[in-house]
């Protein structure tokens, strides 16, 4: 009986241990699977966040990239924009003075010609630019007009600077072909102030400067190199004149000159343009 009954008890221990295990794993497992319920969006938070992150850390480098290609572009862009002012200013020409042929007459004794020439500066619209309007009888029909011209370095061409972005020149004297460029008629004088082609029908000081001391700097490289000058000389543009046309004379802004006959129609709106205001 006694043993009956110390069994029964060791029975009932076992089975009271038993179902504490149980009920201390089964909370556990509640309290495992709570605690993932509760954490379980935190958890996918935490990862969305990361990705988010990680997103925003590849927009951030793809913005730098595009950010860095518009700079490229923008200085791509300016470099075509200085390339084509390049261009556009190393072609272009300057209107600086019209020869109008008024009269041509033919010596009785001789095939000589005299030509009679008026003679006016103009402005890039072909207008005079001042009323000095000058009348020059020339001996012969091939006429020539003597010019200073001073050619600046082509990079100060190419980058448009203000005060060298195109050649100047001075008028010094019209002769025709049977004269001595001595004997020729004055046009300007070097040091005056009278107008020469600088984008305006004004001398500015950096260029009275340099007619001031035209010869010096024409004859000192390291002078001319000094203000950005590559040549200085004198040059005399010619061409055989008609009676009754009108010549256009041009300056390059890398200092070469044209000589050209203007069409009639042109030349005779000028004329109008010009002569009758």
């Amino acid at each position: 009986m006694g043993r009956s009954i110390e069994a029964v008890r060791t029975i009932n221990s076992f089975l009271r241990t038993l179902l504490f295990g149980v009920l201390v794993i089964g909370a556990s497992i509640a309290g495992w699977k709570g605690y993932a319920i509760y954490n379980e969006p935190q958890i996918k938070l935490a990862e969305k966040q990361t990705e988010v992150d990680q997103l925003q850390k590849k927009l951030s480098a793809r913005e730098e990239e595009l950010l860095q290609v518009a700079s490229d572009l923008e200085k791509k862009s300016e470099q075509l924009d200085r390339a084509e002012t390049s261009m556009r200013l190393l072609k272009l020409n300057h209107r600086i003075a019209r020869l109008r042929v008024i009269d041509q007459q033919k010596a009785a004794d001789s095939n000589r010609v005299t030509t009679t020439i008026e003679f006016y500066e103009v402005d890039e619209a072909g207008f005079a630019i001042d009323d000095r309007r000058r009348e020059f009888t020339l001996e012969g029909d091939r006429v020539y007009v003597e010019c200073l011209v001073v050619k600046f370095e082509d990079k100060y061409i190419e980058e448009a600077d203000l005060q060298r972005s195109t050649a100047i020149c001075l008028f010094q004297r019209i002769f025709g072909e049977y004269q001595n460029p001595e004997d020729g008629f004055l046009l300007d004088e070097v040091g005056s102030s009278l107008s020469s082609f600088a984008g305006s029908d004004k001398v500015s000081e950096f260029e009275q400067s340099i007619w001031d001391d035209f010869w010096e700097i024409a004859g000192d490289r390291k002078k001319a190199a000094a203000i950005g000058i590559r040549a200085a000389h004198a040059d005399a543009p010619s061409t055989r004149v008609r009676n009754g046309v009108t010549y256009e004379l041009e300056l390059r802004s890398t200092g070469e000159f044209t000589l050209r006959p203007l069409p009639e129609e042109e030349a005779g709106i000028l004329a109008v343009g010009n002569f009758d205001q």
